[in-house]
């Protein structure tokens, strides 16, 4: 027989040699192929537990020679056996060779059957292409069950095989709603023929990557079905690697792409479209043929209209211009991978925090630069204008009103699209925000589109989704100078084709590097169980107090997640010892020093600071420093006046708000110690009782609570302690018999307290712009209290000229009105509350004694 002929087993168990050409085309074109970081790690790993077996889903030469180049490249084990080709005379392993000889062929059970029992890895191959003319999406099945080979083997084995699912992805061209002439020639994309294989790959060679699936254990799956025939098992594990094959190609290229009529025959036959489509005919008295004739209009203008052909010249586009404006970009890989696993599992909603504009492009271009599914992404109707709209929805955006208020039929709309999103498991970005920030600090969670997403998750108990939250930081923004307009009080510009014209003056600028973190990922049957209460059953549908709830309980963790993973960028770590310095002028020796305690502070709260911040020895870096100060010099943030050895760094009272945004980044991580620290500093003696210092900062972080986004998973007293025992411990405060004083680091905690400095002033100038009797609007309202702030600077009566900031006085207004001192009337007048002006007089006084 021929399995007895020895010069056969040597041939076969000859790791495959490729010629002179196939060489070259090695060095040429195979190099170019991404590979997961972990992959080689994962491949030795499994190799030492058992025996490696590549697995794939349909046979290509292609695929064969590109794995084996991988794998003699990272010196992995080597393929010692792969199904038949098809190369006739020129298969691999001496197949090709004994036919030439006219030799009879080992069978390929047989054949697999050795390599896997002498310890030897093999590649297999699940299913065939579709052959010339056929357009079916799953190929063909294989004349000799492999996979049931491998399962009798291992019955004989002690050692367990391993199956790694492999996977290339040579186009990120998703499967198409409708097969097109080219799919029924050549095979359709997600199971192409071999022509079509090698064009994708010619076409795409420098883009390749190769997606790998968890091992799966042979021996471990057979363990647990003792009852199933060795067929049964064989067609268990063929389904399971496929399905992890076909997910890893779906996290790549996200789901089959349909088209908008399709998308919106769908909607429309909908349960949830129909009923609200029923009601505006009940109310308008319109014809359902007119009422559809509106929902396909709305459809048209909301939905997006994502290409690969646009995704993929965005992203040529945007690597020239990151590569214009930015030093580079820094990305959380760990928290890449973990997102990988979560769009493994089921839907994901990705919550990024909004700075800027570029937001809007930064993730999708990170995730396509990951081999990740760009998302469809949520956009203000503000930025549907040509020629800007057509592009960003062909990227992903769909674009939506900033209110449903009083459009029941557009709110449904809005709805059932989003739920076709997470049915389908397309990946959704939408900012938890609502707006950019023009502050620099996280703005309080919007809850409208979350609710939506929320609501649906609750019905989908099938879909597994999850909510990820993603901080983009910037050593600075692009929008600054209308960021500092706005703050002044200027009106926002609006979104036009006069922006994208004023782009060639951003692309002659420098914007520092550019940080993407991801936070732990919240799993959305996880936040619904914490949401019940024991012994309650967990089918049961939640009440509406206890969704809304649950939704405030999700946006607040998203929230802290983002803020906790923020990076501390050389200029925001600048910027706040910069401003947390009173005088006119700071050396750079004392702004080393003042930089180097803050730094050190973050890093005791466990704060992500950027790499090029510290030495080895955990020092500041002199090069970091500059570079930071060369951002702020190219910007006008800083100027450096005067001559001498040691340049003296100086603040122009008009740039500080510029330079408070950038603080304003990391301003939470020490909002916590700078509650205790104001009210320890501006004590007569720097030493304040226990409980007297419990409840100052209980009150400052009442009246903050709109400016901050405070921890909730725990309630402010085990904050406190936390905070204060923290303090102690670093030596910046000392419990004594006379109650909280400074420590021997005390001058962390003048740090501290300065970093409220400008809200507490705020806060107190919203107090004094209230005038009792009149009921101004609040346009009218901020109008007054900035002009009257104006005045009291040059009185010297403010400060801080950053106190005078549009955004912060009205959070004041509106944390007054929840403490009861003024009220918010018809057409958005701001009245006082003529029986609280002894309260309003004692918070007045209050926040002044908390000023230097």
């Amino acid at each position: 027989m021929a399995h007895d002929d020895p010069a056969g087993s040597e041939e076969q168990a000859t790791p495959y040699r490729p010629n002179a050409l196939l060489r070259w085309v090695y060095r040429r074109f195979f190099a170019h192929i991404r590979v997961d970081e972990s992959w080689s790690t994962k491949v030795r790993e499994s190799a030492r537990r058992g025996v490696v077996v590549y697995v794939m889903r349909s046979i290509s030469i292609l695929d064969f020679l590109c794995l084996d180049f991988l794998v003699k490249r990272f010196g992995l084990p080597l393929v010692r056996f792969v199904n038949d080709l098809g190369l006739w005379i020129l298969e691999p392993f001496g197949k090709g060779d004994r036919r030439l000889r006219l030799r009879r062929q080992i069978p390929e059970e047989e054949a697999l059957r050795q390599v896997i029992v002498g310890g030897q890895s093999a590649q297999l191959f699940l299913r065939r292409p579709p052959r010339l003319g056929r357009a079916g999406r799953k190929g063909q099945e294989l004349e000799a069950d492999l996979i049931r080979t491998l399962v009798v083997t291992q019955r004989e084995l002690d050692t367990p095989i391993l199956l790694l699912p492999q996977t290339f992805v040579f186009s990120m061209r998703p499967p198409q709603p409708k097969p097109s002439v080219v799919d029924f020639l050549f095979g359709p994309v997600e199971w192409p023929g071999r022509v079509r294989v090698l064009f994708q790959f010619l076409l795409n060679y420098k883009n390749a990557k190769l997606r790998s699936g968890e091992p799966f254990d042979l021996a471990e799956f057979i363990g647990q079905h003792t009852d199933l025939t060795d067929e049964e098992i064989a067609d268990k594990v063929r389904y399971a690697l496929l399905r992890r094959m076909e997910r890893e190609r779906t996290v790549v290229l996200g789901p089959r792409k349909k088209t908008v009529g399709r998308m919106q025959e769908e909607l429309l036959r909908s349960p949830r479209v129909q009923k609200p489509i029923e009601s505006e005919m009940r109310t308008t008295g319109k014809s359902r043929a007119a009422v559809e004739r509106k929902v396909r209009r709305i459809l048209n203008r909301l939905a997006a209209r994502q290409t690969p052909t646009m995704i993929a010249f965005l992203h040529r586009v945007l690597n020239w211009v990151w590569s214009r404006i930015y030093d580079g970009i820094v990305i959380d890989e760990e928290g890449m991978e973990r997102l990988r696993e979560a769009m493994r599992d089921g839907a994901v909603v990705l919550l990024p925090s909004h700075k800027s504009h570029v937001d809007y492009l930064v993730l999708s271009y990170v995730l396509y630069e990951h081999a990740l599914s760009p998302p469809l992404i949520a956009a203000g109707e503000n930025l549907s204008f040509w020629p800007l709209g057509p592009v960003l929805r062909r990227g992903g955006a769909f674009f939506i009103r900033r209110s449903f208020k009083g459009k029941k039929l557009y709110a449904a709309l809005v709805d059932a699209y989003v739920r076709k999103l997470l049915v389908e498991g397309s990946p959704i970005e939408f900012f938890l925000e609502g707006g950019r920030s023009r502050t620099g600090k996280l703005l309080p969670p919007k809850y409208g589109l979350l609710s939506m997403v929320v609501d649906n998750a609750l019905k989908l108990n099938a879909r597994r989704v999850a909510f990820v939250p993603v901080s983009i930081g910037y050593e600075r923004v692009v929008e600054e100078r209308s960021y500092v307009h706005e703050l002044g009080g200027g009106e926002k510009e609006r979104e036009d084709v006069g922006g994208l014209l004023r782009t060639p003056k951003i692309l002659r600028a420098r914007y520092g590097r550019l940080y993407v973190q991801v936070g732990e990922i919240l799993r959305f049957e996880q936040i619904r169980a914490e949401a019940l209460e024991p012994g309650d059953d967990p089918r049961t549908p939640l009440t509406p107090r206890r969704r809304r709830a649950l939704v405030q309980r999700l946006a607040h963790r998203v929230s802290h997640e983002i803020d906790r993973v923020t990076v501390v960028t050389p200029a925001a770590l600048m910027a706040s010892a910069l401003l947390v310095h009173r005088k006119r002028g700071i050396s750079r020796g004392e702004l080393t020093q003042t930089a180097q305690e803050l730094v050190e502070a973050l890093a005791a709260r466990g704060a992500r600071v950027a790499t090029p911040i510290l030495d080895a020895e955990g020092r500041l870096r002199d090069d970091t420093r500059d570079q930071a100060l060369a951002l702020f010099l190219d910007a006008r943030l800083v100027s450096t006046p005067g001559e001498g050895e040691e340049p003296i760094y100086a603040i122009a009272d008009e740039r500080r708000i510029a330079l408070e945004y950038y603080k304003n980044n990391i301003l939470h991580f020490f909002v916590a110690s700078a509650v205790i620290a104001t009210p320890v500093m501006r004590s007569a003696s720097n030493c304040v009782a226990l409980e007297e210092l419990r409840e100052a900062a209980r009150r400052l972080s009442r009246l903050f609570k709109y400016e901050f986004m405070y921890r909730a998973d725990a309630p402010f007293d085990e904050i406190f302690e936390e905070s204060l025992a923290r303090m102690v411990k670093d030596g910046e405060l000392r419990r004594g018999d006379d109650g909280i004083g400074l420590g021997k680091r005390g001058g962390r905690v003048a740090l501290y307290a300065s970093m409220l400095h400008t809200y507490v002033e705020s806060y107190r100038l919203a107090l004094l712009a209230l005038a009792p009797g009149e009921e101004p609007t609040k346009r009218e309202w901020v109008k007054r209290a900035l002009t009257l702030g104006q005045r009291l600077y040059l009185a010297g009566e403010i400060e801080l000229r950053e106190s005078i900031s549009k955004p912060r006085l009205l959070t004041a207004l509106t944390a007054l009105r929840d403490h009861g001192l003024v009220r918010f009337g018809p057409e958005d007048r701001v009245a006082t509350v003529p029986d609280e002006a002894s309260r309003r007089e004692e918070l007045g006084d209050w926040l002044e004694s908390l000023l230097p």
